[in-house]
């Protein structure tokens, strides 16, 4: 197998994204019902040879569908399958916007629901590589920390947090409260 410019994470490989199974089996029954409409066509084609005129609208339609359903399985389907979920989202964009347009409306809403699995991928995966830490630290008030001064008469200790601070301080070195004068 020849390697591919876009090489997915190992992890991508080994537990791919739930959306992403969904979006490739989106983009199969798309392909499949792309692949009976072609069959209609060429049908139609063979049938109606017997009036040239309409031989000559269906056939050509069944060449652009046989190419449409490579395309779609070269681009979206098989990118899907191997974790290049950045590279199958806009040409299932874009397969399914001209699905629309082309009045094969059920494709094309199977692509673009597809379009939307290939993105919730996309973002799972990236949640995976990069986990959303939990809670930031507390942010440090005044001061770097410093040795707590010894107990005696000019200490002032917060009343917040129990901190012992200078007695020029006005601000709690620990938590920033502000210190009884």
């Amino acid at each position: 197998m020849q390697p591919t410019p876009y090489s997915p994470p190992a992890f991508a490989l080994s537990h791919p994204p739930r959306a992403a199974g969904t979006a490739k089996v989106l983009i199969l029954i798309g392909l499949a019902l792309q692949v009976i409409e072609v069959a209609v066509l060429v049908a139609l084609g063979l049938i109606l040879l017997i009036a040239p005129l309409l031989t000559l609208l269906f056939l050509p339609l069944a060449v652009i569908g046989v190419l449409w359903v490579v395309l779609v399985y070269l681009f979206s389907y098989r990118r899907v399958g191997e974790g290049d979920y950045a590279g199958a989202s806009t040409p299932t964009l874009v397969f399914a916007i001209l699905s629309l347009l082309t009045v094969n409306l059920v494709s094309g809403v199977l692509y673009i629901v597809a379009y939307v699995e290939i993105s919730r991928a996309q973002d799972e995966l990236r949640a995976r590589a990069y986990p959303a830490p939990g809670y930031p630290p507390a942010p440090a008030w005044g001061p770097p920390p410093m040795a707590s001064p010894a107990p005696g008469p000019g200490v002032v200790y917060c009343r917040y947090c129990g901190r012992a601070n200078a007695p020029t301080m006005r601000f709690c070195g620990g938590c920033g409260a502000p210190l009884a004068a």
